[in-house]
């Protein structure tokens, strides 16, 4: 699938903001702050997923 630039841009967002999620999860396993981490790791994949289907539905380079 060709995805234009403001995909590849969205998706980099969601990507660093899931990744910074997991590497504070992992540094303080055990924690309650680990697990809260973890949650909002999951809760980012999702509104990523989210957005994305939503942008390709209205992108014309991409849908």
């Amino acid at each position: 699938m060709k995805t234009c630039r403001e995909f590849a841009r969205i998706q980099a967002k969601y990507t660093q903001e899931t990744t910074y999620l997991l590497n504070h999860a992992t540094r303080h396993r055990g924690s309650p702050t680990a697990k809260g981490s973890t949650g909002l790791a999951k809760g980012s994949k999702h509104r990523m997923a989210k957005d994305l289907s939503g942008h390709v539905a209205r992108c014309l380079e991409c849908g």
